[in-house]
């Protein structure tokens, strides 16, 4: 990635009003603190795994029909388009924990939230079954139960898309793509900005 690369990823920071959120409960606002600075670490990895993501499209793909691709090549592409699967799906966990009621989420937080998993919640799925691998790659879930499906995929590209079989037989899919990070960020943002902060 080179410094142009680095320098253009500056669309999708996140704003923060302030430096602390407030709230006359000092312990829950330390949490709702702590939890929206692991929201923004997650997100920045996403976007750093979306920057060095490099898939095969139809602008490219004679260059390496022409060549043979390294095997490291192809590795880092499922590592990446992992990592971006593995910091969205960790934000939605993030986001859930702020919308419980045990955290007195403010008004809409909720509804936020619904839009968050709207967009993003098949994502534990592709997660499962990345981590899974030696089940799924078997063709059987965790249960050692057999997965009904005629076809199972197993990391595969289509393009920017990521695909994986589901325990459940379902077909998933993520495009690794700045339209997904910007769904992400206008939720998250909008979270944000609904605390008080100082």
């Amino acid at each position: 990635m080179n410094i142009m690369n680095i320098n253009s990823l500056a669309q999708f920071d996140l704003y923060f009003p302030g430096h602390w959120v407030e709230g006359e409960d000092r312990e829950w606002a330390f949490q709702v603190n702590h939890v929206l600075g692991l929201v923004q670490s997650l997100f920045v990895e996403a976007v750093a795994a979306h920057a060095l993501f490099q898939p095969i499209t139809q602008e490219n793909v004679l260059e390496y029909i022409s060549k043979q691709e390294s095997p490291y090549e192809g590795c880092l592409r499922g590592l990446y388009a992992k990592a971006f699967v593995f910091a969205l799906h960790s934000i939605g966990r993030l986001l859930g924990w702020l919308s419980s009621a045990k955290m007195n989420p403010p008004d809409g937080l909720q509804e936020l939230y619904q839009d968050y998993k709207s967009h993003f919640g098949h994502l534990k799925h592709i997660r499962d079954s990345a981590i899974h691998i030696e089940d799924r790659g078997r063709g059987v879930t965790r249960q050692q139960q057999r997965i009904n499906t005629n076809i199972l995929i197993i990391g595969s590209f289509i393009e920017r898309r990521f695909t994986f079989t589901g325990e459940d037989g379902q077909q998933y899919e993520i495009e690794v793509s700045e339209k997904t990070l910007n769904a992400a960020k206008k939720i998250i943002q909008q979270i944000i900005k609904m605390y008080r902060w100082t």
